[in-house]
């Protein structure tokens, strides 16, 4: 029996450990691994509006990797297995979709933020003009607001580590508005000056890497990154203000190009006053506890730890499942 003509769709979200698989994935990364005798297999992740899957190629890897194409969707087979407690497909045969199938939608394969992204954008806007006073920052904000909103609500917060999901730079960025809020507050801070920071930090990842039809390194991304892309928007819309002030200016690109802390973690300044070092710090903060969540989520409850991370350089014991 035919494997196509014999299953419904099969969402990623649906797939069961131990059950065949005969869909199309739309595949998002490829990477060419050893495996223990020598041989070359293939660590593939596959995409749909549902959620995201690994799978693995063990036979035949460098032929099948020459049909292989990120940002392509293919017609795999296979059967879903278990590996370190997570699902993941092992593929038994793998060709690009063509015209002449029918049986899906390219639909099935616009990924779907978690939540809603305009809603959450729209409670940025109102955290800002709730907190933000000063004539020139609140007409920073609405050019903001009118230039990037679309592109900012959706984009990913990075590429691997952290935020890495549609809308994951909006949920970074409220996340640390908040913090910025409470931080502000409690140490008397300035408060306006460290949200403008907080708004306008990673704004660059827009430009840094795109996120359709797959993950991408832009080449303006690869050769200057982020902070430098997040300095040039911020400047450009400065720049659009009649008498903006150069020190309130330079006070916020401050906290821009510091905002990773030290140099060698790529910031060409350090932090130099309280609210650079508070950005940099909530920052960091929202960052490691989204890698942490989502380390423990992936777990699947099945484990007392969680595999290694390297980003954190140890295992995450997951309370409560003695």
């Amino acid at each position: 029996m035919n494997l196509f003509d014999s299953q419904k769709p099969r969402y990623i979200k649906d797939l069961t450990v131990g059950t065949p698989v005969g869909w199309y994935y739309k595949l998002v990364d490829v990477s060419r691994k050893v495996k223990k005798d020598g041989g070359p297999y293939l660590a593939l992740e596959f995409l749909d509006k549902t959620g995201r899957i690994s799978a693995k190629v063990w036979d035949n890897a460098d032929a099948v990797s020459k049909i292989l194409k990120e940002g392509k969707v293919f017609r795999v087979t296979g059967q879903v297995n278990e590996w370190n407690g997570h699902k993941e497909i092992k593929v038994d045969s793998i060709r690009e979709a063509s015209p002449q199938d029918k049986d899906f939608s390219e639909a099935d394969f616009i990924e779907q933020a978690a939540f809603d992204t305009e809603k959450l954008f729209d409670q940025v806007v109102e955290l800002l003009d709730t907190h933000i006073q000063n004539s020139f920052l609140r007409q920073l904000v609405e050019l903001f607001s009118r230039q990037y909103r679309e592109t900012f609500q959706k984009h990913y917060g990075a590429q691997k580590l952290h935020h890495a999901y549609m809308g994951g730079l909006l949920q970074h960025t409220a996340s640390m508005l908040r913090f910025a809020v409470l931080t502000a507050d409690h140490y008397t801070l300035d408060k306006e000056l460290l949200l403008i920071g907080v708004l306008f930090h990673d704004v660059g990842k827009i430009q840094e890497f795109t996120i359709s039809p797959t993950l991408e390194l832009t080449m303006e991304g690869g050769l200057i990154g982020h902070i430098t892309i997040s300095q040039r928007i911020f400047l450009e819309l400065k720049n659009k203000i009649d008498h903006f002030p150069e020190e309130l200016s330079l006070k916020i690109q401050h906290l821009i190009v510091s905002h990773h802390g030290e140099k060698e973690f790529g910031s060409p300044e350090v932090p130099k006053t309280l609210e650079a070092y508070t950005l940099h710090v909530i920052d960091l903060l929202d960052s490691r506890l989204s890698i942490m969540t989502d380390a423990i989520k992936q777990a699947e409850g099945k484990n007392l730890f969680t595999d290694y991370i390297h980003s954190l350089s140890r295992r995450l014991f997951i309370d409560g499942k003695g």
